[in-house]
C-alpha cells in the first residue's frame, strides 16, 4: 500500500519510491545539502573548519554529541568519541578548528573498541563578529 505524504511516494516502512524534483533556483538563493558525514576510519584523516555547533542525536537508541563544521560552502559533521567530548566544547563554537585522527589506544578499549585519539587545535575566527558579553553587569548598566 502507498502513502502520499508531501508529494513523495512512500512505502509504509519508509521507502521511498518516487521523489519530486528539487527547487528551481531563483537569483540570490543557494541550495543547502545535508553535511558530509566524517567517520575517523584511518590515522592521518584530517579536517579543518568553523564549528557551528553541537546537538545530541540518538544512534540505535543512544545519545551523541555530533559536530557541526563549515569550510567555506562545504559543511560536514562528525559524531564525539570520548577523546574528541574532553576537547571540544561549546567553549569553542564559532571558532577555527582543525582535528587530525591520530589512531587507536588499543590500551584504552570499551565493548571492545579501542579509544580512539585525536589532535585538536583552534583559534578564534577572524571574521566573526565581536563577542556581545563585555562582563558582568553593574549599577552602572541600568538605565533607572
Amino acid at each position: 500500500m502507498l502513502v502520499e505524504r508531501d508529494a513523495v511516494l512512500c512505502e509504509p516502512n519508509g521507502g521511498l519510491l518516487e521523489m519530486e524534483k528539487p527547487m528551481e533556483l531563483e537569483q540570490g538563493w543557494q541550495r543547502l545539502d545535508s553535511p558530509e558525514l566524517i567517520q575517523w576510519n584511518k590515522p592521518g584523516e584530517t579536517i579543518a573548519g568553523v564549528l557551528l555547533n553541537l546537538t545530541v542525536v540518538e544512534i540505535k537508541g543512544k545519545k551523541v554529541t555530533q559536530y557541526v563544521f563549515a569550510a567555506g560552502k562545504k559543511r560536514m559533521k562528525c559524531l564525539a568519541t570520548f577523546d574528541l567530548m574532553q576537547k571540544l566544547t561549546n567553549a569553542q563554537r564559532g571558532m577555527q578548528v582543525r582535528i587530525k585522527y591520530l589512531g587507536e589506544d588499543e590500551g584504552v578499549k570499551r565493548n571492545g573498541n579501542a579509544m580512539k585519539l585525536f589532535d585538536v587545535v583552534v583559534r578564534p575566527d577572524p571574521d566573526a563578529a565581536p563577542s556581545r558579553d563585555t562582563g558582568p553587569i553593574t549599577d552602572d548598566d541600568v538605565p533607572f
